[in-house]
């Protein structure tokens, strides 16, 4: 089964209803099966992405590095296989101990923090938790810590899906406790809502068999490859490129509007974290030979913006959208910091570009010549 805030600091309620005939008529009281021996199954977990974010930009040699069974989801989540443990769907109640082993390592913010052998609790109470053993190596001279299977999150629990007696928890939420967030170097407080955690359980070895599996001896030939394609994803960075350097204005006489056309600018964010950015503009006053100025705020402009197209299909409803600054009239326009675009928090993942119509009022006092002046753009 598959599935930052300094930069220094490094459920399963299960309920079962039975169905069958009525005891009244045996006189035999109906029987509640045994907890189960576990054989095989996984858990799918991942911390929190933006951590995983953060530390893949960094200079880890790898930034995250998984290993003793545990394997890299497609989606950058973490994949523990079972190990051992007990459940009972009956009594919506489970202790699974899972194995591997995942280092986050960033050595230029002064961290290494291994996480490994996960456990998941369940008491059948809508509550359960998830435990793990934790190293924090604080390169800082902050205090190293060496946690056995202490509880670093809190789950709430639902229902598990059955099959076949075997057991499957999906998407359950997440919560950082006390103890996770000191073991963590304190990036996120107690409280902070994690990644959803993901967990199977079976009696045997291989779990439930599916019918039209070649390997069924009911079948009569015929045969099939499984293959795992991983892959790491880094984060890249936030840039910012133009399509030119130089805008010749229409010529114009005192008291008419000179305009033009912004050179397009491109934004890509990169950074895998969807943050969201701001492309703001300011000119310098207009300046001609002999001193002659036309001020800053007679420039003016009407934004446009549009996202980049692609032919890739985006993930889990993750979306690229952008939005063109305010337009400005002459007078009151670009002598003070401007919006041209910008991408909202959560929508910013991709590329967009931007531009914008220029148009330069020219006071009826300006003295003939050719005038000059400096647009700078600026992406944060």
């Amino acid at each position: 089964m598959g599935t930052r805030n300094g930069p220094h600091r490094a459920a399963l309620l299960a309920g079962a209803i039975a169905l069958g005939a009525a005891s009244a008529l045996t006189g035999v009281t109906p029987a509640f099966a045994a907890p189960v021996d576990v054989a095989g199954g996984s858990l799918d977990w991942g911390f929190k992405a933006s951590f995983r974010a953060y530390v893949s930009t960094g200079n880890g040699n790898p930034p995250i590095a998984t290993s003793n069974g545990a394997t890299r989801n497609a989606d950058g989540t973490f994949d523990f296989p079972a190990t051992g443990g007990t459940y009972d769907a009956a009594a919506g109640t489970a202790t699974v101990s899972y194995g591997g082993t995942v280092v986050f390592s960033y050595p230029a913010h002064l961290f290494e923090i291994t996480v490994s052998n996960p456990t998941l609790v369940v008491d059948g109470d809508g509550i359960g938790s998830l435990k793990a053993d934790v190293d924090l190596a604080a390169q800082n001279g902050g205090t190293d810590q060496h946690l056995d299977q202490a509880e670093i999150a809190t789950l709430v629990t639902t229902a598990p899906t059955v099959t076949d007696g075997d057991v499957s928890f999906n998407a359950l939420a997440a919560t950082l406790t006390a103890s996770g967030a000191s073991a963590f170097a304190g990036f996120y407080p107690a409280g902070t809502a994690l990644d959803p955690v993901t967990a199977s359980a079976s009696a045997s070895g291989e779990g439930p068999t599916d019918p039209t599996d070649p390997t069924d001896p009911g079948n009569g030939g015929g045969g099939s490859a499984a293959q795992t394609v991983t892959a790491a994803v880094s984060g890249g960075a936030l840039t910012l490129a133009s399509a030119g350097s130089a805008v010749a204005l229409s010529a114009a006489m005192p008291g008419q509007t000179a305009t033009g056309n912004l050179n397009a600018v491109t934004v890509s964010d990169l950074r895998g974290t969807s943050a969201g950015w701001d492309l703001v503009g300011q000119v310098t006053e207009f300046t001609a030979a002999g001193g002659a100025v036309i001020p800053a705020a007679n420039l003016g402009w009407t934004p446009s913006a549009q996202v980049a197209t692609s032919a890739l299909v985006a993930a889990n409803g993750a979306k690229n959208a952008v939005t063109a600054g305010a337009p400005v009239a002459p007078g009151t326009g670009l002598g003070s910091s401007r919006t041209l675009c910008s991408a909202e928090t959560g929508s910013s993942l991709g590329s967009a570009t931007c531009g914008a119509a220029l148009n330069l009022g020219i006071p009826e006092s300006s003295a003939a010549g050719e005038y000059s002046a400096v647009l700078t753009l600026t992406l944060a």
